[in-house]
């Protein structure tokens, strides 16, 4: 199934390409590449992996050439299937983390953070080699690894004894594929399409699986109830072990006879399902890995999932005393989402592209392989390993489940879909989830426990202390010892928070109407969390021992020079702040007028993981720039009494250097503003602006941005490299080389901007644009000839 799933996706993308040649566009050389190779991804590695007369080096006929280029060459291509794969950085981090013994809080995040791309190459690797191997055999690895990362966090959460892990995250995934998955496939599809349809019949089968899954927790639920008070706790439980290992085995044959079923008596039902997407000819998918590369990188990804979740598994005792998470809510929300991130993004793309019927068979046929397969398979391991693994889940939880199975079963029982049916999906998986994160895990089905857990007159009280200890476990993971590193690492965490949240839908919508938008959200969000953040670590710090909050800081009052923030902090906090709203909102109008669309993004709007890169490259963007500033607000408020109140050289250089930089690029702007608009109006014939500001400079705007960073990165160097900066930072004891380390900080921000503007996108991008169209234009040598590039001239 999701072999098929990643065919129609790469089979659309090569038809758009084909269509665009036809239709007589620049698209001939990039089909033509692709048709050579048979892949969608090889345009992307054109100039990387092929020589000057365009032979691929891994078909050069030296071996120490040959080998080494194929196995890079295949390595990107893995690494560029799915966008989530950018997070492999973590599995690195996660095993060190819980290697060298970090905090628990750290080593549940880093791993939690690693599972998700090693989920993501995991279902690669398996559809690489179920292909090789037939339909039959290739169902059969389908179900045993599809679902391979909840299945090796529960052998391991199994063998450590956490029950509670094990049914919850099993219940979880259930949960999330039949509710999450499937809503938001719906609401996906269904605000790009009216209304969507599917194979009722395949997705009834499908359905009424999962009604027999259900009756088969409800019964060892309801006969645990039954027996009452009149059998002991220990009798009771030895009769639920022998109805689960029961039921389990039946199960199982029932997932058999399901298989047979699917690929051989009735194959044509599902035949039928795939009938109508298939009736555009699309290309052969060419798969990347061979029989024995892809064995091979099942292995390694299994092992490394293993590890990673022997790690997120030993932390969760820790993570639940000190964040008052139950163990439930960790499974059962927190471990899904792991688990299936790598078909949640491939089932949405899927059904935005109107192909629901394998996005009804990634989400449903998910949850019956986890039901039938997965779960019943862990009761019978559990009787193996001598733990008592049952079926006998809390009644709570199994009314939880037979409801998310009903309200699917309605919804998809017409054959059509729509966005209002997916918000109800996801609307019911939120109600579930907030459910669950008050549940407690020694709640037994004892409604008293449940009750005395929430106040019964003040029942937000619960929600709002839940919400502060997860703050003060965030706080606590990122307090090192070093002030810096304190503001550094949590402002660089939201910066990539905010721009994955952007392009995740940007992605699905294909859109970068946003992007420079999000950019502007994220400078002014992470100036104002590092402003403000020790204020915070003080008031969590204060809940936490009951004392008196600190108040909050103001800025006014640090402008006259009283307050709890220094004036320098404030004023080159507000410096970025404004510089990010002007520029967001003129570059937000601007491709707005545009029709929403931008010209850097042509080449990489249709590659998900370029356009994914393309967010995480602003993040870092944000990142660099910020650094100073960064820098300036870690430093501790008791220190800047020390500091001497009256405006130094630095300080006014650095403010004379922004003013002057920001009105540069701001009068640029506006000038080539008013001569767009003039040529719309026809009120003049010229082809590139030579007026203005733009005859003292081909690229004004990107001298006075340089400018500003530059005077940011002067008033700030001024203070790191002084007494008060030294001794904040840590750097006192270091002399001389100290002062070097304040410095070099301060000038990344003006270093990277001007890396990023003469090498990345700016001055090249537009040089580029220009001679191409003007390059052989008399005046436009001469214009170019007389006019610095950068600097003006006066």
């Amino acid at each position: 199934m999701r072999s098929n799933l990643r065919r129609h996706v790469s089979g659309s993308k090569t038809q758009q390409l084909r269509c665009s040649t036809e239709n007589g566009g620049s698209g001939s050389t990039l089909v033509g590449s692709l048709e050579h190779h048979a892949d969608e991804h090889t345009p992307l590695l054109h100039r990387a992996f092929q020589n000057s007369d365009g032979e691929p080096f891994y078909k050069d006929g030296r071996p120490w050439v040959r080998w080494p280029s194929r196995f890079g060459y295949v390595a990107w291509q893995t690494l560029t299937s799915n966008p989530v794969n950018v997070l492999l950085v973590f599995v690195p981090l996660g095993i060190i983390s819980g290697t060298i013994g970090w905090s628990p809080t750290v080593v549940f995040v880093l791993n939690f953070l690693a599972i998700i791309p090693l989920a993501s190459l995991l279902s690669f690797a398996t559809e690489e080699i179920s292909v090789k191997l037939g339909q039959t055999l290739g169902g059969l690895m389908n179900a045993t690894f599809g679902n391979a990362v909840e299945l090796i966090v529960s052998i391991v959460a199994l063998k450590n004894g956490e029950i509670r892990i094990v049914q919850a995250s099993m219940l979880g995934s259930i949960l999330s594929n039949i509710l999450l998955v499937l809503g938001c496939c719906f609401l996906a599809g269904g605000i790009k399409h009216k209304e969507q349809r599917f194979n009722s019949t395949v997705a009834s089968t499908m359905s009424s699986l999962m009604a027999v899954s259900t009756a088969s927790l409800i019964i060892p639920a309801t006969l645990y109830a039954a027996m009452g008070s009149s059998n002991t706790k220990d009798k009771k439980d030895d009769n639920i072990l022998i109805l689960s290992h029961g039921t389990a085995i039946i199960l199982l044959v029932l997932y058999g006879l399901y298989l047979f079923f699917q690929l051989k008596t009735h194959a044509d039902f599902f035949d039928e399902e795939l009938g109508d997407n298939d009736s555009e000819e699309e290309p052969a998918e060419r798969h990347i890995l061979s029989p024995w590369a892809a064995g091979v990188a099942l292995v390694i990804v299994t092992v490394a999932v293993a590890v990673c979740a022997e790690f997120l598994v030993d932390s969760i005792d820790a993570i639940v005393e000190t964040a008052h998470v139950s163990r439930t809510f960790i499974g059962l929300i927190l471990l899904p989402i792991v688990g299936n991130a790598a078909e949640h993004v491939t089932a949405v793309v899927v059904a935005t592209k109107n192909k629901m019927d394998l996005a009804i068979g990634v989400a449903i046929g998910s949850s019956m392989q986890i039901a039938l397969l997965v779960t019943p398979f862990l009761v019978v391991l559990g009787w193996i390993m001598n733990q008592p693994m049952s079926l006998h889940f809390e009644i709570f939880e199994t009314v939880v489940f037979f409801l998310s199975v009903l309200v699917t079963n309605y919804l998809i029982s017409d054959g059509k879909s729509n966005y209002l049916e997916g918000a109800m999906l996801i609307g019911m998986y939120i109600i579930v989830a907030l459910a669950f994160y008050v549940y407690p895990d020694d709640a037994g089905g004892d409604a008293k426990s449940l009750w005395t857990l929430v106040p019964q007159r003040y029942p937000l009280k619960l929600l709002r202390s839940c919400n502060m200890t997860l703050l003060h476990s965030m706080l606590q993971a990122t307090n090192f010892s070093r002030p810096f590193l304190s503001t550094l690492v949590p402002s660089i965490g939201l910066a990539y928070t905010i721009q994955g949240l952007v392009a995740i839908p940007s992605i699905f919508a294909q859109t970068e109407r946003f992007y420079d938008l999000s950019g502007s959200f994220t400078y002014i969000s992470c100036t104002a969390l590092s402003l403000y953040l020790p204020t915070i670590r003080a008031r969590a710090a204060a809940a936490a021992v009951g004392a008196a909050k600190p108040a909050w800081p103001s800025i006014l009052a640090a402008l006259a020079g009283n307050g709890g923030l220094n004036w320098r902090q404030v004023a080159l906090s507000a410096a970025v702040s404004i510089w990010a709203t002007r520029l967001g909102t003129y570059l937000f109008s601007r491709i707005t007028s545009d029709n929403g669309t931008d010209s850097r993004f042509d080449n990489i709007r249709s590659s998900p993981p370029k356009f994914l890169g393309a967010f995480f490259a602003q993040a870092t963007w944000v990142s660099l720039c910020l650094m100073p500033v960064l820098a300036l607000n870690s430093l501790p408020a008791s220190l800047f009494a020390t500091l001497p109140a009256a405006i130094g050289l630095t300080d006014i250089l650095g403010l004379l250097l922004y003013v002057g930089g920001l009105s540069f690029e701001v009068t640029a702007d506006r000038q080539k503003d008013k001569w767009v608009q003039e040529k719309k109006t026809k009120k003049h014939n010229e082809e590139f602006l030579t007026r203005g500001l733009w005859s003292k400079s081909r690229h004004p705007n990107y001298f006075g941005e340089v400018t500003l960073w530059t005077g940011i990165a002067t008033l700030a160097g001024g203070v790191l490299v002084s007494n008060v900066g030294q001794v904040g930072m840590a750097l006192a004891a270091s002399g001389l080389l100290g002062k070097i380390a304040a410095l070099g900080l301060a000038g990344v921000s003006p270093a990277f901007v001007s890396l990023l503007l003469f090498k990345v996108s700016g001055i090249p991008l537009s040089e580029g644009k220009y001679d191409k169209k003007y390059g052989e234009r008399k005046d436009y040598q001469e214009w170019k000839k007389n006019t610095p590039m950068f600097f003006p001239k006066f």
